[in-house]
């Protein structure tokens, strides 16, 4: 929300309990509904008074905006699936798929945020070692020494094509158990 758009949100609020607005209180509405849309935050104030006689605070916009959001992506059903169908002709295909991203973004407000930042932090390092040192059971868990497929692809025909794995992979699989084992 903007400061004029906070700004008439208080003005908007003042209609209902008559308070006095200044700079500063904009500025600290401002502060606390930054992330909250104009809208949104003007249904809270009229949910609000529509049941209270005490006067709004921010707390109480941020906590009827974030129910809202919740309720909305409680409807959605199977992977980001609203109950409703799309308002737009299935034959139209450009407006009928604008209609279900449209739908989409409405629920997603509701979810909670993913932390994006630590999914990513992982990406681009090497993998450790113990990670790595786990090997597959059978024989796709050694390198072939027939067919040199390695580990956990399978053995090749002398054409290209996949088959069973070799005898002696097979025998170089238990061997490699019972040093493990041993």
């Amino acid at each position: 929300m903007t400061p004029a758009e906070t700004a008439a949100l208080l003005s908007f609020a003042a209609a209902f309990d008559r308070r006095t607005i200044g700079e500063a209180d904009v500025l600290a509405w401002q502060t606390v509904l930054a992330d909250i849309g104009f809208e949104p935050a003007k249904a809270a104030v009229t949910a609000h008074y529509a049941v209270e006689t005490r006067w709004i605070m921010p707390a109480d916009i941020r906590q009827h905006v974030i129910k809202q959001r919740a309720d909305t992506a409680a409807d959605i059903q199977g992977p980001g699936l609203p109950p409703e169908i799309p308002d737009a002709d299935p034959d139209d295909v450009p407006a009928y798929l604008a209609a279900v991203r449209q739908q989409r973004h409405r629920a997603a407000e509701g979810l909670k945020p993913r932390p994006v930042k630590e999914l990513l932090a992982g990406v681009g390092r090497d993998i450790p070692k113990e990670v790595t040192a786990v090997r597959r059971p059978g024989p796709l868990g050694v390198t072939c020494p027939t067919c040199h497929a390695g580990v956990g692809r399978p053995c090749r025909t002398g054409n290209g094509r996949e088959r069973a794995p070799h005898e002696n992979r097979e025998t170089a699989a238990l061997q490699h158990r019972t040093e493990e084992t041993a």
